[in-house]
């Protein structure tokens, strides 16, 4: 069991950049990149750096703690519910990383 109160923030961070990882590149597989409609938060080419070593990053520069990162994945999913209308805003390995700082 999960318990987010009594949890080191590193290991919210791994946890939540698991989930994030496996929602872009699901989508990715499912849509591939989309060329023609991009976003503000897409990137010319996937971050050599992963997810999970970008949050860490911030949170060194950024006061983390785990309430902040259950809102960034809130924000992440209210961001996302657009792509019913709008396909480039889903999650993919091209702009999970700005989204993730937009919602920080």
């Amino acid at each position: 069991m999960f318990d987010i109160s009594h949890t080191p923030v590193s290991v919210t961070i791994a946890h939540m950049a698991e989930l994030i990882d496996s929602v872009a590149e699901a989508n990715h597989q499912v849509l591939g990149p989309i060329i023609n409609d991009v976003t503000q938060f897409h990137s010319r080419a996937i971050p050599t750096i992963s997810v999970h070593d970008y949050l860490e990053r911030v949170a060194k520069f950024v006061c983390l703690e785990n309430d902040s990162l259950l809102a960034v994945l809130v924000y992440i999913d209210r961001i996302t519910r657009a792509q019913i209308h709008r396909p480039a805003l889903a999650p993919s390995p091209f702009n999970i990383h700005r989204m993730a700082l937009a919602a920080i």
